[in-house]
Order: structure tokens, then C-alpha cells, then sequence
């Protein structure tokens, strides 16, 4: 039935018990209260689903005037426009877009301080599934409701490139927010955990800037020293949680310039040689000054810390520093797969990662590339360095 300024008129202000919504056309109706109070609403589909818009209460806003703006409505939706973004009108358009943000990053950090094929991972992720997200709305003006909604749509395609989508633009919108390209918008209450799935085992390979942040939150947390120097170690050694958390003094040689893992604690059963370099080193010496023989002891100081143990601190460390799921292991891979990028032997990662060679060498090459496991180690603690200098401001 179609609505008229009599109708209207009629009804406004005057205790009612009709039915709650009349319709008009176009996707036009009012919702009328017990009270009479009236208001516009514009009905549409948007992405196969119906969506309700309210316009505004009469007699605020006319009948002749929604009529108006019902039909630019359904002309942005011809034009491919979220009738919710055109409600909010030019005024805003002004304000930086998601489009905007991701430009904005890509030109001024992914494109100068990233490696070929980490631009190429988020040219191909984060940049092509969500630079067209809700187009021509401020980002600021975006409701986590929206969001909720958008990564909802992204969980029934793949949930874990979903979960991995917002993990990405996350760290976007923050380092535009830090440059004070835009305000934190809400996307920021969404959290990774609240979207699609964790990646299966094997799967985490952390950004320099993600290590970065999560060596920041090592070392202002209050965790114990002993936690806070074995997580950092792990990160800049990639080596096996054990390998380091039941390593004494004892095992570290200076004037050999090496660190020996025991066969008796190497996973393969095979001694496992290692170099210490400068940063390792200075972490090494607060562990032996600080606890002694025993470097990385739990509650008695005199007994290693248990695997439980370390894995609380960073399973705290993770809730806290929102960059996804990840745990210790991840920089084993991480260190790989960063390593790999910047040109470092395949084999010189395989004795890094105390990795068994295949095949003649494992029988005849003992050599364990010392010099090159160094110069591999200094250039990744540099990055991881030049990142944390970066947010450190």
C-alpha cells in the first residue's frame, strides 16, 4: 500500500495498533510505534542478503525527501555502492577510505622496506580481497558491526586465509595509525581470534615487523628474565625449545666462537654446532651473570624451566601483542623462510635449524659452515634490529 502525506498526518503523534511497518515503493516503508511515532526505512539486498536502512523520523524528514533519497539509494547500488556507505554522503568522503589505508601502507612501507616477495604475499592477500571493501566510507566511520559482517562473508569462503586477512589488515591500519595517516578505527576491537580458524601446524611465518613486535612485548612484559632472554634467543637462533632451554654454560665456547647442543639434546641425536654472534652473545652473558651454570632456570634456580613453563609465557606474550597465533616453534620457520628470501644457502639453513643433511652429504661432509651460519645469523638479527629501531620510534 503506498504512503501518503494524509496517511502520514493521520497517524503521527496518536496511540496506534496497526501493523508496526507499511510499505511503499522502491524499497521504501515507515515503522510506526504504539506512540506514533513514525520513521523512514529503506529496504534492500546487498551481497544476497536483506538489509533494513533507517532514513530518519518523520516529520524531521519528509515524504517527498525520502522518496528523493530512496532513489539515490538504489542508484549506488546500480553503481555497485553499499547503500550504507552513500548514506553517509560526501561530506565524509574526505576521510581516509580502507582503499585509501592500503595505498597509503603499500607506496610508503610495503614497497620500500620490504623484500620482492613479501610485496608480491600482500599484493596477493591483504591488498586484493580488501582494498575494495566498503567502498568510498571513511575508514573511522566503518562500525566493528560491519566488519563483523565483511569477515563473516571471508569465513564461509576460507576461514583461515579469513583469520589471516584481518591479521594483515590489522597491522596495515596500525602502522598508518602510527604514522597518524587516520585515527584507530573500531576494525582495531576486532581480534584475530574472533575470526575464522588458527593456520594448521606449519603454516605461521611471522613478518620482521611482527618479530619485532613480539620482541617488544618480551621485553616489557613481566615474565621472569629467565623467560624473557630464552624467547628472544629462541627468536634470533631458531633453534629447538630444548636445545636452548637445557643448555648450560658449559656448552657455549668464546674462545671457539661456538655453541655445541649435546647429542644427548639434539632431537636427531647428533651434535649440533652453532656460532655465537654479537647479539646472542650479549643475551647469553645477562643469562650467565644473572642465574649462573643452569641459564634459563624455572621457580629453582639450580633446574631448567619445564616446557609448560615457557609455554604459558608465551601463550601470554601471543594474547597480547595482536599479531595472530603463533608459538615458539613458528621461529624456526620464520628464520627459514626469512633467511631463504635474503639469499642464504639452503644448506647454511639446514645446519641452523639443526637439520640432518640428505642423501652423500650426511655421510662424507662434515663441515658445519660456521663463518656462514655467523654472517646468516647478524643479518637476520639486524633486520629484526632495524624493525624494532622503527617502532621504538
Amino acid at each position: 500500500m503506498a504512503i501518503s502525506d494524509t496517511k502520514l498526518r493521520s497517524l503521527y503523534g496518536k496511540p496506534y495498533s496497526g501493523p508496526a511497518e507499511i510499505t511503499d515503493s522502491d524499497g521504501l516503508g515507515i515503522r510506526i510505534t504504539p506512540k506514533g511515532v513514525i520513521s523512514f526505512q529503506f529496504r534492500f539486498r546487498w551481497d544476497g542478503k536483506q538489509h533494513r536502512l533507517g532514513l530518519g523520523r518523520y516529520p524531521g524528514l519528509t515524504l517527498r525527501d525520502a522518496r528523493i533519497k530512496t532513489s539515490e539509494l538504489k542508484e549506488s547500488i546500480d553503481r555497485g555502492i553499499d547503500p550504507r556507505i552513500a548514506l553517509n554522503g560526501a561530506a565524509n568522503r574526505a576521510k581516509p577510505t580502507v582503499k585509501d589505508c592500503l595505498d597509503y601502507w603499500h607506496d610508503n612501507y610495503v614497497k620500500t622496506t620490504l623484500r620482492d616477495k613479501t610485496q608480491a604475499l600482500y599484493r596477493a592477500t591483504v591488498i586484493k580481497h580488501m582494498k575494495d571493501a566498503f567502498a568510498g566510507m571513511p575508514l573511522e566511520d566503518i562500525p566493528v558491526r560491519l566488519w563483523v559482517e565483511r569477515f563473516t562473508e571471508e569465513e564461509k569462503i576460507n576461514p583461515r586465509r579469513a583469520r589471516q586477512l584481518l591479521v594483515q589488515l590489522r597491522s596495515a591500519i596500525s602502522w598508518c595509525a602510527r604514522r597518524q595517516f587516520i585515527s584507530s578505527p573500531e576494525l582495531m576491537l576486532l581480534q584475530p581470534k574472533d575470526i575464522g580458524v588458527k593456520p594448521e601446524v606449519g603454516e605461521v611465518t611471522l613478518s620482521y615487523n611482527q618479530l619485532a613486535k613480539i620482541w617488544l612485548a618480551i621485553e616489557r612484559s613481566r615474565g621472569s628474565t629467565s623467560n624473557r632472554l630464552l624467547h628472544q634467543l629462541l627468536m634470533l637462533y631458531g633453534a629447538r625449545n630444548s636445545e636452548l632451554r637445557l643448555a648450560i654454560r658449559g656448552e657455549f665456547d668464546r674462545e671457539e666462537g661456538v655453541w655445541t647442543v649435546p647429542a644427548e639434546k639434539s632431537k636427531t641425536k647428533k651434535l649440533i654446532r652453532r656460532p655465537i654472534f654479537g647479539a646472542a652473545d650479549e643475551l647469553l652473558k645477562k643469562a650467565e651473570m644473572t642465574y649462573g651454570n643452569t641459564l634459563f632456570p624455572g621457580p629453582r634456580l639450580s633446574v631448567p624451566m619445564t616446557i609448560s613453563g615457557a609455554n604459558r609465557f608465551i601463550g601470554r606474550i601471543q594474547s597480547i601483542v595482536g599479531v595472530g597465533d603463533f608459538s615458539a616453534h613458528d621461529f624456526r620457520r620464520t628464520l627459514a623462510t626469512r633467511l631463504s628470501e635474503e639469499g642464504v644457502a639452503p644448506h647454511v639453513i639446514e645446519k641452523m635449524l639443526g637439520h640432518e643433511l640428505g642423501g652423500v652429504l650426511s655421510v662424507y661432509n662434515k663441515h658445519d659452515w660456521i663463518a656462514e651460519q655467523k654472517a646468516a645469523y647478524e643479518l637476520y638479527a639486524e633486520k629484526i634490529f632495524w624493525h624494532i629501531r622503527k617502532i621504538s620510534g
